[in-house]
């Protein structure tokens, strides 16, 4: 991504696609939160290293390896985010300070973490996890969006003629 598409991004501010957060040496628990949101919502931009108004605070030089370390340990464990995620935090200078973005897609399942479910609300990850209307629907959205092989555009009275001219032929 260019530098250009990262600011207008972090300058559109915090809402249901993008997230930024000041971790200047390490990730806050709460990043991953937000990645099971944005999977389970409409996927995301994940920005560390910028404060809440979108100011460029920058992540300390010795802290971005472990960092990016820690994040894709965390993500690809089960016991924390399930199902695993393959993401990969990319490494940028912006105003000569280094920030790391996280592309988050939409997932295909119902993302967990620490077995609570988290969908995303204006700027806001929302633990659902007991409200069952809510989880329902997020399990009903899910379905709809991603099948296989689904057929449409006949009905079973197609199948029968269908049968039925082999059998009699």
């Amino acid at each position: 991504m260019l530098e250009k598409e990262l600011l207008e991004l972090i300058h559109q501010g915090e809402g249901v696609t993008v997230e930024l957060k000041k971790s200047t040496y390490e990730i806050t628990k709460d990043v991953y939160d937000t990645v099971c949101s944005f999977s389970n919502r409409n996927g995301g931009h994940i920005f560390l290293g910028v404060r809440d108004d979108g100011t460029i605070k920058g992540i300390s030089a010795d802290a971005v390896e472990r960092m990016k370390k820690d994040f894709v340990t965390s993500i690809n464990n089960a016991q924390k985010i399930y199902p695993p995620l393959y993401l990969n935090p990319e490494q940028y200078m912006i105003e000569g300070k280094i920030i790391l973005y996280i592309h988050v897609p939409s997932g295909s399942q119902v993302c967990r973490r620490h077995g609570r479910i988290f969908d995303r609300n204006n700027e806001s990850d929302i633990d659902i996890t007991d409200s069952t209307d809510m989880v329902y629907q997020l399990y009903a959205k899910k379905s709809s969006s991603y099948f296989v092989n689904k057929v449409t555009g006949f009905g079973l009275e197609d199948l029968f003629q269908r049968l039925h001219s082999k059998i009699c032929y």
